[in-house]
């Protein structure tokens, strides 16, 4: 398969998160091989936005506190693990 092949296939519902991320890193390797920036590849930007829908991204844009939250709660983690 190719990062276009992964994309569509991931677009009709693909809810894996750690698969979807390896295809995700291949596609982002695939387009840099093309000479595409990953950022302006048209897979590369559909299976990231799979990821965005699965992790509820527009619930972190939308929602105030919520990205606030979130922060603060893995920074409690780090400082939880550094000592």
């Amino acid at each position: 398969m190719n990062r276009f092949d992964d994309a569509v296939a991931i677009q009709c519902g693909a809810c894996n998160i750690s698969g979807i991320a390896r295809s995700l890193v291949k596609a982002a390797d695939a387009a840099r091989q093309d000479g595409v920036l990953a950022e302006d590849d048209p897979a590369v930007r559909l299976i990231i936005h799979q990821l965005a829908f699965l992790v509820r991204v527009a619930e972190i844009d939308n929602t105030p506190g919520v990205y606030l939250k979130l922060r603060q709660h893995c920074e409690e983690r780090v400082d939880a693990h550094s000592g």
